[in-house]
């Protein structure tokens, strides 16, 4: 009350240069709540009050008014400025946005909120109070279901190829997801919410606002992230992933549809049969070619020339290295099955290469 008491003596002590007379009314308080004014235990609320103007005249662009708000001992005010004539009988809203916001604890279970209107020309000020009370709840139908999220950028990660380990997926930079008001809570704007993004096991929990308008039940908030911190990274090995969003509002009366997903896929397309992927060149030697084959589980070369023999798994590690100068014949007995490759260097600075099967 010492606050109000202040500004009923300020208007008092005005100075007399003021002309015309106004008569603002305060005609609501508003927090995030039901219609029954019942706030979910836990939430971080906005508050926003309505100001109506009584008297026969419009009260003038730029004129300024005080609009104060007290909960027990706590007190905040603002100043706000109208950016249009504010006709008779028309009302204009103020929130006090995510800077003043209350938190409806379980030690708090009725809440009065007292507001405060001050225009230097109001004459009247009988009209320029109001009290509203709330309830603090842990039976308040609070619920947001996270609808749907899709990745913006980068346009490419659904089916990104890292080609044996060569690429490298693109880290995440935008992304949308849609969380919709299926409770019966009015989430004003500067109301806090919270929902967590993440792959895996890589978690990352976003404390944001309702950012433009209230969003009241069966409506959608949009929310665009673009900061890549609080963005999941992306694995680097090939698999099919699952990119969810989960809302995290306190006293939620219905978690089973809190999360939405979506599906990914990094895949390695390569290919180790093709010679373009093979651990080494593939130049035809000039050299009269060899006959290369496995029989018996020996490699066999069949050659009139001297030469390096080179023999390669699929990961382009080398299992055998021998020099030989004509005809050859190779135990293979110690090598398990699956597809090799055989490479031959001769003395003039050619090679020869050829895959051969281990049984």
């Amino acid at each position: 009350m010492k606050h109000i008491f202040r500004l009923i003596c300020l208007s008092l002590l005005l100075p007399t240069f003021v002309n015309a007379q106004s008569d603002l009314s305060l005609v609501d308080i508003r927090v995030s709540s039901d219609v029954n004014n019942w706030v979910p235990q836990g939430l971080k609320t906005s508050i926003e009050v309505t100001v109506r103007n009584e008297d026969a005249a419009p009260i003038p662009t730029g004129d300024s008014m005080l609009i104060s708000i007290q909960m027990g001992l706590d007190y905040y005010e603002a100043w706000m400025t109208l950016t249009s004539d504010l006709d008779t009988g028309a009302t204009i809203a103020y929130n006090f946005g995510s800077h003043d916001r209350i938190q409806f604890t379980a030690a708090m279970d009725t809440v009065l909120l007292s507001a405060y209107v001050w225009h230097p020309n109001d004459s009247i000020n009988l009209n320029n109070s109001y009290n509203e009370v709330f309830y603090t709840s842990t039976i308040v139908n609070n619920d947001w279901h996270a609808a749907s999220m899709a990745i913006i950028e980068p346009s490419n990660l659904n089916f990104f190829d890292i080609d044996n380990g060569s690429n490298v997926p693109p880290p995440l930079s935008e992304v949308e997801i849609n969380l919709v008001n299926a409770g019966s809570v009015t989430y004003l704007m500067g109301t806090q919410i919270e929902y967590a993004l993440y792959i895996n096991n890589d978690v990352h929990h976003i404390v944001s606002n309702i950012a433009s308008a209230s969003v009241g039940p069966g409506q959608t908030s949009v929310r665009n992230i673009t900061n890549k911190a609080v963005l999941p990274m992306i694995p680097d090995s090939a698999g099919t992933y699952q990119f969810c969003s989960r809302t995290e509002v306190p006293n939620d009366l219905t978690p089973n549809n809190n999360a939405a997903c979506m599906i990914f896929k990094i895949v390695d397309n390569f290919d180790p049969s093709d010679p373009s992927n093979w651990p080494f060149g593939v130049e035809e030697a000039s050299t009269d070619k060899a006959k290369i084959y496995v029989s018996n589980n020996n490699l066999k070369v069949e050659s009139r020339n001297a030469y390096a023999m080179h023999l390669f798994d699929l990961s382009g590690k080398a299992v055998l290295n021998d020099r030989f100068n004509g005809n050859s014949s190779t135990e293979l007995s110690g090598l398990e099955a699956g597809l090799y490759f055989v490479r031959l260097d001769y003395a003039d600075g050619n090679a020869q290469s050829e895959k051969v099967i281990v049984h």
